[in-house]
């Protein structure tokens, strides 16, 4: 975790907590800790690719349930996005794990979210990231997130 992502090494273990809440509300920190109190990888972010495959089949269930299932093979928890799209199918998935949901102050939220979404869209980024393996996906990724979130709760916008 932190610079690198996490691998699991025993793709038998199952998801013990799915931590429901967005990027930059301390999910990272849930992460560590979870990491130490579960003795075992959680995931948090990475898997570009695969991640962006999942968005893509999110209109597909059976494909959907196949391919989240492949992700969190392994894995004691999963944090913030992009698994947090797929709590309800996460669940389906994994009935027994326990479900977090951290939350932060909604304007403080906004101003740092709305900064980090505001580079991942710009231009320059796809073309930067082009030749880079697995992070090429990420522009894709952020997109879809972006189009799911609109989806199911219309526009993201700062309510100011």
């Amino acid at each position: 975790m932190g610079g690198a992502a996490s691998v699991p090494t025993d793709r038998t273990r199952r998801l013990k907590v799915i931590g429901a809440g967005y990027s930059r509300t301390g999910t990272l920190s849930m992460a560590m800790a979870l990491e130490e109190l579960l003795c075992g990888p959680v995931m948090h972010g990475a898997y570009v690719k695969l991640w962006s495959d999942i968005f893509a089949a999110r209109d597909e269930r059976p494909r959907l349930l196949k391919l989240l299932r492949e992700a969190t093979a392994g894995f004691v928890a999963i944090t913030d996005a992009p698994g947090n799209c797929f709590v309800e199918e996460l669940l389906e998935i994994y009935p027994e794990a326990e479900v977090i949901c951290v939350s932060r102050d909604r304007t403080k939220w906004w101003e740092s979210w709305e900064a980090v979404t505001k580079q991942a869209g710009a231009g320059f980024l796809n073309w930067f990231l082009a030749p880079v393996p697995g992070r090429r996906w990420y522009p894709k990724l952020v997109t879809q997130f972006l189009e799911q979130q609109h989806e199911r709760f219309g526009p993201m916008t700062s309510g100011k």
